[in-house]
């Protein structure tokens, strides 16, 4: 399991409402659906002989689908749910561009009221040290300017709720493979409190700006505070392309209680939970036998589909929303080339599936027991293809991603 890729805990929420009709149909059924082209019909047929040669073990689910038509191209098993893994990224970044736009920032602040400094997070994850020391040397000239040369200093990162563990998550991911939820972090730091390690730097980058600072501790900002410095961080667009670019948890679940906060929920897993299905409710992706715990994917009680994960991959080319999402497309990984999928990982790097190097776009799924692997490319006839494969049971070794590849170089057609 990569680092920016999870595990127990209460039960949050669960998407299991049906929503549309299911447009999956058999592999079978599918081949010879009216409709498809004579490119997507070969395709099938391939399909249908390569999955069970792609050593996958035998819990595999998978879909294609045309993006502008929506006819499902082929299908095995499309209503299963299994874990996703990271490919359940995609869903996080579909709620948080929809709900909260590809321009959205939000603001790390320090301000002052009675001989009190208050570090305030926003739910910036990419927050650096070099931010953090940039507004703390703006807060100690102002300070300064108005003579206050020794406070105390609180952190406030009560925009998130306390962190817990999601359902299906162990102790063992934290700190490496993901950070407990905080408001406040500095990028990279993973810490049981983030929050007090930032705030912690920040204090020692008052007292090198002549602050005399307590010991900080924890305290909501009052009201009537000054706002003594401000950072405000990337766009929403920037930290989504990362977020999918290299699989990163930390980010994932910032996001998750982000746009949970922005449809006026709370923002915990449960709170991200119920903003990612209302989402995929708007957009009509069948929701039947899917359950989101979590936003990045670690938790092993989420569920989805093919069906789903196929019809979410698709909302990156079609043209109707990519006013909000063009960010997803910029940030999955590209076959062979970066991120994920890049050679480091061994991906598309031999025959046949390093034929779509360059032509394939996809977020990649990996748990012990998980390889999953879905996004879209252009088709043999030149149309967008979205799919989605996703396998459990099986350890992740090199000859089931080199499968999954396999599989995708199928749907780009230079197989």
């Amino acid at each position: 399991m990569n680092r920016k890729n999870g595990r127990s805990g209460q039960r949050v929420a669960v998407i299991a409402a049906p929503v549309v009709a299911a447009m999956a149909v058999t592999a079978a059924s599918a081949s010879a659906a009216s409709g498809l082209t004579g490119a997507d019909k070969a395709m099938a047929g391939k399909l249908n002989q390569r999955v069970g040669d792609a050593h996958l073990g035998s819990n595999v689910v998978g879909e294609v689908r045309d993006v502008a038509s929506g006819q499902t191209v082929w299908s095995e098993n499309h209503a299963k749910g299994l874990m996703p893994a990271s490919t359940n990224k995609l869903a996080t970044a579909v709620a948080a561009l929809t709900v909260l736009g590809p321009n959205h920032t939000v603001q790390t602040k320090a301000v002052y009221r009675s001989g009190t400094v208050y570090l305030v997070g926003g739910g910036d994850q990419q927050l650096s040290s070099a931010d953090l020391k940039s507004l703390a040397t703006t807060a100690a000239e102002a300070l300064k300017a108005k003579g206050h040369h020794s406070v105390r200093l609180m952190i406030d990162d009560h925009l998130f709720a306390a962190p817990s563990l999601a359902t299906g998550w162990n102790s063992g991911y934290y700190p490496d493979t993901v950070a407990p939820v905080r408001a406040l972090r500095i990028e990279g730091n993973n810490t049981q409190d983030t929050a007090l390690t930032a705030t912690e730097y920040f204090a020692q980058q008052l007292t090198a700006h002549g602050i005399t600072v307590g010991k900080p501790a924890r305290a909501k900002t009052p009201s009537g505070s000054t706002v003594l410095a401000t950072h405000q961080s990337k766009p929403l667009s920037t930290t989504v392309e990362y977020m999918l670019k290299h699989s990163d948890n930390d980010i994932a679940e910032g996001l998750l209680r982000l746009t949970a906060l922005g449809q006026g929920r709370a923002a915990t897993f449960a709170g991200g939970a119920a903003a990612v299905h209302a989402v995929l409710v708007q957009y009509g992706i069948p929701l039947t036998g899917v359950q989101e715990y979590d936003g990045s994917g670690l938790s092993r009680s989420d569920r989805m589909t093919a069906d789903a994960l196929s019809a979410i991959a698709g909302l990156a080319v079609d043209t109707r929303y990519q006013a909000k999402l063009w960010p997803i497309l910029k940030g999955l990984p590209v076959a062979g080339v970066d991120g994920t999928l890049s050679t480091s990982y061994g991906r598309f790097t031999t025959a046949p599936a390093s034929c779509a190097v360059g032509k394939v776009d996809a977020k990649t799924g990996t748990l012990s027991d998980v390889s999953a692997l879905a996004g879209v490319a252009k088709g043999e006839d030149g149309r967008w293809k979205s799919f989605a494969f996703v396998e459990n049971d099986s350890a992740p070794t090199d000859t089931v991603t080199q499968g999954l590849d396999g599989l995708a170089a199928t749907v780009e057609g230079c197989w």
